[in-house]
């Protein structure tokens, strides 16, 4: 009867910190102070504070200011999965869409990729014009890259991709998933991470060797001569205090800590800069990646 009670307090309050987290999200952005989460656990704020500083021992990166906010979401969930001792809390921030984690964002990622792959190996080619592409360019993947965008938009993977995405893991769309996972699809697109050449290399070789009956010749790749900071990659730099060598961890460790100072729910003049540093950390972040 112990164990069942415990159980059901454990479902009730996680419902709760989902629901007040539902309540103050604003595109996937929220903050949960530290007052407000020793009430939902329903523990005095001292003894809040005194876990969380425990909780924050294993786990190095994690700053200590007045609550968890969404680039915290992470430790949050594994810290109440700790407090409420049940396995469950990241599967329903997920369901409730207020969260994502690392790997569901992997696989959104690879779920992108496979879609691609499927559609063009299920496409029937149209070699007639593909040929007439290919004599056109020098580079036999320029004439696949045109081929490709005349029969088939990104976008349209995109949508379709994050679709499936959410009504296979039953995702609550209200509070702005939809809206955030599109945005990362499209801001990781002309990176490497989801460089579409690369997903779409055994088609270009099979359509190659449909087109010509011979295997392409897997070109050697030149390395290229370090080169400087581009401008704009510079001043976001700049605008976070970091030098050119720093890395992604870098600039995530400084987004936590500007969040943490101009948010509005800690500094009610913050909201403008907030949005600064938003849009100038997601910039960012894509620079460096197609940097690496």
């Amino acid at each position: 009867m112990v164990a069942n009670a415990e159980t059901t307090k454990s479902k009730r309050v996680l419902g709760d910190v989902i629901f007040e987290l539902q309540n103050h999200s604003d595109s996937l952005r929220w903050f949960l102070s530290y007052e407000r989460l020793a009430e939902l656990l329903e523990i005095r704020k001292e003894e809040c504070l005194r876990k969380i500083y425990n909780f924050r021992a294993s786990q190095p990166h994690m700053s200590f200011s007045g609550g968890f906010h969404e680039v915290d979401g992470d430790y949050l969930i594994d810290f109440l999965s700790k407090e409420l001792d049940v396995d469950y809390v990241s599967a329903e921030f997920l369901r409730s869409g207020i969260f994502f984690s690392e790997r569901p964002l992997y696989e959104l990622r690879e779920s992108y990729k496979a879609l691609i792959q499927t559609t063009v190996e299920n496409h029937k080619l149209d070699k007639e014009l593909l040929l007439l592409l290919a004599a056109a360019t020098v580079d036999f993947d320029d004439a696949v890259d045109s081929y490709l965008m005349d029969k088939f938009e990104i976008e349209f993977f995109v949508g379709r991709t994050i679709n499936m995405f959410i009504e296979l893991r039953k995702i609550k769309t209200e509070y702005g998933a939809e809206g955030f996972l599109k945005d990362y699809l499209m801001a990781l697109v002309p990176t490497k991470i989801l460089n579409f050449r690369d997903i779409t290399k055994e088609f270009r070789d099979r359509t190659y060797y449909e087109i010509f009956g011979r295997i392409r010749e897997t070109k050697k790749k030149k390395k290229k001569p370090k080169q400087k900071l581009n401008l704009e990659l510079e001043q976001l730099l700049t605008f976070f205090q970091l030098g050119e060598d720093a890395k992604i961890a870098d600039v995530k460790k400084k987004f936590k800590e500007l969040m943490k100072k101009y948010h509005p729910d800690i500094n009610k003049k913050g909201e403008e800069m907030t949005k600064k540093i938003i849009i100038k950390y997601n910039r960012l972040i894509v620079l460096m990646a197609e940097a690496n």
